[in-house]
Protein backbone atom coordinates (compact mmCIF):
# COMPACT_ATOMS: atom_id res chain seq x y z
CA UNK A 1 0.00 0.00 0.00
CA UNK A 2 1.50 3.55 -0.92
CA UNK A 3 1.80 6.35 2.08
CA UNK A 4 -1.28 7.96 0.09
CA UNK A 5 -3.32 5.27 1.22
CA UNK A 6 -1.66 4.81 4.45
CA UNK A 7 -2.79 8.37 5.26
CA UNK A 8 -6.20 7.79 3.97
CA UNK A 9 -6.47 5.18 6.40
CA UNK A 10 -5.48 6.84 9.10
CA UNK A 11 -7.75 9.97 7.91
CA UNK A 12 -10.85 8.43 8.29
CA UNK A 13 -9.98 6.18 11.01
CA UNK A 14 -10.01 2.96 9.43
CA UNK A 15 -11.35 0.13 11.60
CA UNK A 16 -8.92 -2.45 9.83
CA UNK A 17 -6.05 -0.14 10.76
CA UNK A 18 -6.57 0.14 14.23
CA UNK A 19 -3.93 -1.88 15.78
CA UNK A 20 -1.47 -0.39 13.06
CA UNK A 21 -1.39 -3.74 10.90
CA UNK A 22 -2.13 -3.45 7.48
CA UNK A 23 -0.61 0.12 7.05
CA UNK A 24 2.69 -1.09 5.33
CA UNK A 25 6.05 -0.07 7.18
CA UNK A 26 8.10 -0.97 4.47
CA UNK A 27 9.03 2.51 3.95
CA UNK A 28 11.46 2.22 7.15
CA UNK A 29 14.32 0.01 7.92
CA UNK A 30 14.36 -1.94 10.76
CA UNK A 31 17.12 -0.14 12.31
CA UNK A 32 15.26 3.09 12.03
CA UNK A 33 11.44 1.57 13.36
CA UNK A 34 13.13 0.44 16.41
CA UNK A 35 14.89 3.94 16.84
CA UNK A 36 11.46 6.08 16.01
CA UNK A 37 9.54 3.19 18.61
CA UNK A 38 11.77 4.49 21.06
CA UNK A 39 11.50 7.94 20.45
CA UNK A 40 7.23 7.42 20.44
CA UNK A 41 8.38 5.69 24.19
CA UNK A 42 9.99 8.29 25.46
CA UNK A 43 7.11 11.07 24.12
CA UNK A 44 4.43 9.00 25.74
CA UNK A 45 6.19 8.75 28.78
CA UNK A 46 6.32 4.20 28.46
CA UNK A 47 6.64 2.26 31.62
CA UNK A 48 10.43 0.25 32.22
CA UNK A 49 9.08 -3.29 30.67
CA UNK A 50 8.40 -1.33 27.42
CA UNK A 51 11.73 0.60 27.28
CA UNK A 52 12.77 -3.20 27.80
CA UNK A 53 11.02 -4.78 24.99
CA UNK A 54 11.59 -1.76 22.71
CA UNK A 55 15.07 -1.83 23.19
CA UNK A 56 15.62 -5.68 22.76
CA UNK A 57 13.89 -5.01 19.43
CA UNK A 58 16.47 -2.57 18.55
CA UNK A 59 19.26 -4.05 19.55
CA UNK A 60 18.35 -6.90 17.62
CA UNK A 61 17.99 -4.49 14.84
CA UNK A 62 21.49 -3.92 14.97
CA UNK A 63 21.36 -0.29 17.10
CA UNK A 64 23.95 0.00 19.90
CA UNK A 65 23.79 2.07 23.20
CA UNK A 66 24.92 5.28 21.87
CA UNK A 67 22.12 5.47 19.04
CA UNK A 68 19.44 4.91 21.90
CA UNK A 69 20.53 7.40 23.96
CA UNK A 70 21.38 9.57 20.84
CA UNK A 71 17.33 9.23 20.55
CA UNK A 72 17.04 11.15 23.69
CA UNK A 73 19.08 13.92 22.53
CA UNK A 74 17.26 14.05 19.53
CA UNK A 75 13.54 14.10 20.80
CA UNK A 76 14.60 16.76 23.69
CA UNK A 77 13.54 19.84 21.78
CA UNK A 78 10.40 18.22 20.68
CA UNK A 79 9.24 16.70 24.09
CA UNK A 80 10.58 19.17 26.11
CA UNK A 81 13.81 18.18 28.75
CA UNK A 82 11.79 17.16 31.59
CA UNK A 83 10.24 14.25 29.57
CA UNK A 84 13.58 13.32 28.74
CA UNK A 85 15.00 13.35 32.17
CA UNK A 86 12.04 11.12 33.56
CA UNK A 87 13.04 9.03 31.01
CA UNK A 88 16.66 8.49 30.65
CA UNK A 89 16.44 6.05 34.23
CA UNK A 90 14.40 3.82 32.31
CA UNK A 91 16.11 3.56 29.38
CA UNK A 92 19.48 3.23 31.21
CA UNK A 93 17.87 0.33 33.07
CA UNK A 94 16.64 -1.25 29.79
CA UNK A 95 20.33 -1.00 28.60
CA UNK A 96 21.26 -3.16 31.38
CA UNK A 97 23.27 -0.13 32.96
CA UNK A 98 22.64 1.63 36.48
CA UNK A 99 20.65 4.90 36.04
CA UNK A 100 23.15 7.02 38.28
CA UNK A 101 26.02 5.31 38.11
CA UNK A 102 28.69 7.18 38.86
CA UNK A 103 26.26 9.92 40.64
CA UNK A 104 27.25 8.89 43.77
CA UNK A 105 30.68 10.04 43.31
CA UNK A 106 29.56 13.23 41.92
CA UNK A 107 26.97 13.82 44.87
CA UNK A 108 30.04 13.44 47.21
CA UNK A 109 32.25 15.58 45.39
CA UNK A 110 29.48 18.28 45.40
CA UNK A 111 29.32 18.32 50.02
CA UNK A 112 32.94 18.61 50.02
CA UNK A 113 33.51 21.29 47.61
CA UNK A 114 34.75 19.70 44.58
CA UNK A 115 33.45 19.18 40.91
CA UNK A 116 32.86 15.27 40.06
CA UNK A 117 36.25 15.63 37.92
CA UNK A 118 38.02 16.55 41.78
CA UNK A 119 38.62 20.12 40.72
CA UNK A 120 37.58 22.46 43.55
CA UNK A 121 34.99 24.95 43.18
CA UNK A 122 34.79 28.41 43.69
CA UNK A 123 32.68 29.09 46.88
Amino acid sequence: MDHAEVLRRLTINDERVADGAGLGDDALTGRDRALVRIAAAVAVGASVPTYGAEIDGAVEAGVDAAEVVGVLAAVVPVVGLPTVVAAAPRVALALGLEPVEGWGDADAAAEDGASSDGARRPG
